[in-house]
């Protein structure tokens, strides 16, 4: 999937994962294991498919969060057609539902934003099947991210949040020589992303925070759900440093660079 609706702060338009010189292991794949540097590749790319949704969605939310008082999609790098305030819509095969409450400070859900609003939370729910040069996936999303620092005179977005992802992907390995079949779960948890409000619609950089996903997976023989030829746990942890270079780091132990201009992974 590519998508035109995405901040370049939060994902390229065209995400390209490339990472390079990947090699091959013998080291065994299970649960009970560490991963191998092939299977961190592609749990790498399983990441980016996830990401480019998740990215997308919080979109909306950051888009809200900035300019509350005026519909998602008012910022450069959105689309007409992009979230409104309570809304679905379908792009690329992908169906968005979003809905947006604001509260006070007190925590009372209030019925529109005004003077007292001073976060904002997002909910949304992603399903559909989607075909690129490299995946064909079919998913399904549950998330709520909150945004805090609405306040017109708040200079600086607050984004913290979770979702859980199921994805069923078949996409072609880094080299182009196989194909992979992975039956993919997630847990995504979204820790203290910050952004400046004067630079996203400028294609400004997160300042700081994490998105961190616990990967349950099964890489299958085939299409067959059930054909499964190992199983894998994971953590990914991707760290915004106020620059388009942040760390990607699978299990612990391999280490990425995320380039947000390009939307390249590169072994760091």
């Amino acid at each position: 999937m590519r998508s035109t609706l995405v901040h370049r702060w939060m994902l390229p338009a065209a995400l390209v994962l490339a990472l390079a010189g990947c090699g091959k292991s013998t080291s065994p794949l299970s649960s009970h294991t560490n991963i191998d540097q092939a299977t961190a590749d592609d749990v790498a790319l399983q990441t980016g498919a996830t990401l480019e949704n998740a990215m997308l969605d919080m979109g909306g939310a950051v888009t809200v969060g900035a300019a509350p008082s005026a519909p998602a999609g008012a910022s450069r790098g959105f689309s007409a057609n992009a979230v409104m305030w309570d809304t679905t819509f379908t792009h690329g095969g992908i169906t968005f539902e979003a809905s947006r409450t604001f509260y006070n400070a007190l925590g009372v859900a209030l019925d529109a934003y005004g003077p007292t609003a001073v976060r904002l939370v997002w909910t949304s729910r992603v399903y559909g099947s989607a075909a690129t040069v490299r995946d064909t996936l079919t998913l399904g999303r549950t998330a709520s991210t909150e945004i805090r620092g609405i306040q017109p005179l708040q200079d600086t977005l607050l984004v913290n949040g979770s979702a859980l992802d199921t994805l069923m992907n078949h996409f072609r390995s880094l080299d182009g020589t196989r194909m992979r079949y992975f039956y993919w779960n997630s847990a995504l948890s979204v820790h203290d992303v910050r952004a400046l409000k004067s630079t996203l619609s400028s294609g400004g950089w997160p300042l700081s925070g994490t998105l961190t996903f616990v990967v349950s997976a099964d890489r299958l023989r085939s299409n067959d759900r059930a054909d499964v030829e190992a199983h894998l746990n994971a953590t990914v942890v991707v760290t915004f440093n106020g620059t388009s270079q942040p760390d990607v780091v699978v299990d612990g132990t391999w280490h990425y660079h995320w380039n947000l201009v390009t939307g390249a992974i590169v072994r760091a």
